[in-house]
């Protein structure tokens, strides 16, 4: 109960101070008070608010919103678009185009598209992923006045947390997915294998209690990879243990739990060179893919080969479900950081409206029906039914795959989910819980806040430098966390090399933000 007070006391404050920070801004009108009031319980699967029944499509132009996000193009995708075209032509007089980017090209296409002007609607982008960057940069269109206008099932039914933690200076710029708001992190496990060696994983605290599994592993399955690890996808990166305001690339973190608002550099702390040797040690004892440094696939996208056996994740209820999916096998999670909200918590999944689209006003139409309408979200998360999946018998919000269907070999089967509208409106797999909603639910009200909750740096002082500490980042940061280099001689370099390019100017104009944003909390 304490817990609760607490969120409900740190909402309210958060919710009135950025509703200040709004004032006067354009377009954003009183979109803070009325997200606030509005908003339900994030755990609602209500369809209430779909602006769509009040918009006459006839005396609309047809439009074609472009819909891009990281991950891989799916064999059935144009099936799926003409199926998904069907309810929206009906709805606003629109169509959707589907454009999946491969992960490792996000980056660059994103870039070459905000630089270029090609055009562009809805956007997934994260805090991870240079969100404020791209903000500051122009790169979206500010979303309060459309959300007003056209967006009122997304106001009706996400956690207001999430769009609060969302803002950037007050503004809205991006709507988060409307999920869990909060992560805890730790690892994926194939179950069959963990089962089949009597592995018990009740008494793993930390990333050293994990190693017996992994010999286990390389001892006996010589055809699997004890743990899997990318450029983009590290353990270190993954189960450290502290706050980084959703943005790694930036120098200064608060440890979980800490009341100390005194930022710390990351790479200068001890448990992060223990960490280092730790992953050094396995890389070398063959634990890891020698790949690692230079990959850039998704964990779940190897671990369909049935040759990966563990893989770092961020966490939630029900999360080995989910992906058993998604993989074709069976899968356990291990919580090694417990949960805990942060910004980058509600801001690591979002799609914007890129700035290159010419029809704003529908492409939030468009968003606006992925969080109200569950059969154009579950069509776009799982397919066509009948096609890609079928219902359980008996119970209509739960499917699985049709009758001889090879798991591994899906036409449709992004695994992105996660990236998509309100997923308390998605179906649930059979091998999921009934109630995993509800498991959502007493979830986000166990994690403990982040005194920082609702912060966001503004590097506009210091772009310059985080340039260069991003070039160095880079550099350094893959092939010392997969532990294909010795630490002990690398990271010095690495954190010499940082210096000189400006990590403490950048650290001490981050901490003064934080403290003022503190100061005006209080």
């Amino acid at each position: 109960m304490l817990r609760k007070k607490k969120r409900l006391v740190l909402l309210v404050m958060l919710a009135a101070m950025l509703a200040l920070a709004a004032c006067g801004g354009s377009g954003g009108g009183g979109s803070d008070s009325k997200g606030g009031a509005n908003s339900g319980n994030g755990g609602s699967s209500s369809g209430g608010g779909d602006q769509a029944a009040e918009i006459d499509a006839s005396k609309l132009p047809p439009y074609e919103v472009i819909l891009m996000y990281p991950g891989s193009p799916q064999p059935d995708e144009k099936l799926v678009e003409e199926a998904m075209n069907k309810i929206l032509k009906e709805k606003i007089n629109a169509t959707i185009d589907i454009q999946p980017i491969d992960w490792g090209a996000w980056n660059d296409k994103m870039n070459l598209m905000f630089a270029s002007g090609e055009k562009a609607d809805l956007v997934f982008t994260a805090s991870w992923n240079g969100h404020v960057d791209n903000v500051t940069k122009g790169a979206f269109v500010e979303l309060d006045g459309l959300l007003e206008k056209y967006g009122q099932g997304i106001l009706e039914t996400i956690d207001p947390f999430l769009l609060e933690g969302a803002r950037v200076k007050g503004k809205l710029y991006a709507v988060p997915t409307n999920k869990e708001i909060a992560a805890s992190w730790g690892v994926l496990v194939r179950k069959d294998l963990a089962d089949k060696y009597n592995m018990d994983f009740s008494n793993v605290k930390t990333l050293a209690d994990l190693e017996p599994f992994l010999q286990i592993i390389k001892e006996n399955e010589p055809d699997v990879t004890p743990l899997f690890q990318s450029s983009t996808q590290t353990l270190v990166g993954y189960v450290n243990g502290y706050d980084n305001f959703g943005d790694p690339g930036v120098p200064g973190s608060v440890k979980f739990g800490s009341t100390d608002p005194t930022l710390k550099y990351l790479i200068e702390e001890p448990e992060y060179l223990e960490n280092l040797r730790l992953l050094r040690s396995w890389y070398l004892k063959g634990y890891i893919n020698e790949d690692a440094p230079t990959s850039t696939l998704q964990a779940n996208e190897t671990a369909r080969t049935g040759r990966v056996f563990m893989w770092p994740e961020s966490l939630k209820p029900g999360k080995d479900k989910e992906m058993e999916s998604t993989i074709g096998f069976p899968l356990t999670q291990i919580e090694i950081v417990p949960p805990y909200i942060t910004t980058a918590d509600t801001t690591n999944s979002m799609i914007g409206i890129s700035r290159t689209s010419k029809d704003p006003e529908r492409a939030m139409m468009v968003l606006n029906l992925l969080h109200t309408d569950k059969e154009l979200l579950n069509l776009l998360d799982w397919g066509i039914e009948g096609v890609h999946y079928v219902k359980v018998p008996g119970n209509d919000n739960m499917i699985k795959l049709p009758d001889g269907v090879d798991p591994s070999k899906r036409a449709y089967n992004h695994g992105s989910q996660w990236m998509f509208g309100n997923q308390f409106l998605s179906y649930l797999w059979e091998n999921e819980a009934p109630d995993k909603w509800e498991q959502f639910r007493k979830f986000n009200e166990s994690a403990e806040p982040s005194l920082s909750l609702g912060f966001t740096f503004d590097p506009s002082n210091v772009k310059a430098e985080l340039a260069v500490l991003n070039n160095i980042r880079d550099e350094f940061t893959a092939a010392l966390e997969t532990g294909s280099v010795d630490p002990d001689e690398v990271l010095p370099k690495y954190i010499e090399k940082a210096k000189e390019a400006g990590a403490y100017k950048v650290l001490q104009e981050k901490q003064r933000q934080l403290d003022e944003f503190l100061a005006a909390k209080k």
